[in-house]
């Protein structure tokens, strides 16, 4: 079982690459191979939408390969004036249903505010439904994510920690249940 994990930011100190690494070794404890796709190590050209991909950088093309690949995915991203980051929906831009359809999806938020990133974990959910695949019925917002985790990068609120940690175990279990109904109709 293959999942690729993805954080919406570009900063070089992002708790969302934080938040994101928790819920991906837990689903790596739980039996997923997963890989992260680091956005600030392949950046993607803006998408413009152009009708011959093939003229597009060789990352994008394995971007989208990845996508292709993987059994579900973890999105995160941190709340940027009530939406999700530029970097993570223009990184969506490229993918369609033919990459999303039918694959099962972890969401977390980050906020630098105490109302956490609601809105930002409501518009990935829609982006996520609108190409077919399935989000989580729980996601998890980490609310003033700038001061909510340790030097090691574990979170000091330990129920949030667990959170996070579940929604990596529901992940994989989620994705063993979706795999095994397709097949048990087949």
């Amino acid at each position: 079982m293959k999942v690729l994990a993805i954080a919406g930011s570009l900063n070089e100190q992002s708790t969302t690459h934080l938040a994101v690494g928790i819920v991906a070794n837990a689903a790596r404890e739980a039996g997923a191979e997963v890989e992260i796709f680091d956005l600030r190590k392949y950046p993607l050209p803006i998408y413009d939408g152009r009708s011959d991909e093939s003229t597009y950088p060789e990352t994008v093309k394995m971007f989208k390969e990845k996508m292709m690949e993987a059994d579900g995915f973890i999105l995160g991203s941190p709340e940027y004036h009530g939406s999700i980051s530029g970097v993570l929906k223009n990184a969506l831009d490229f993918i369609g249903a033919r990459e999303l359809e039918g694959k099962v999806v972890a969401l977390v938020g980050t906020a630098g505010g105490a109302m956490g990133a609601t809105n930002t974990l409501n518009t990935m959910n829609i982006i996520c439904r609108t190409l077919h695949a399935w989000p989580l019925p729980s996601v998890v917002s980490v609310p003033q994510s700038y001061m909510a985790f340790k030097p090691d990068g574990t979170l000091k609120d330990e129920k949030l920690q667990k959170r996070l940690e579940d929604l990596g175990r529901n992940l994989v279990k989620s994705i063993g249940l979706f795999r095994s109904e397709i097949h048990s109709k087949s």
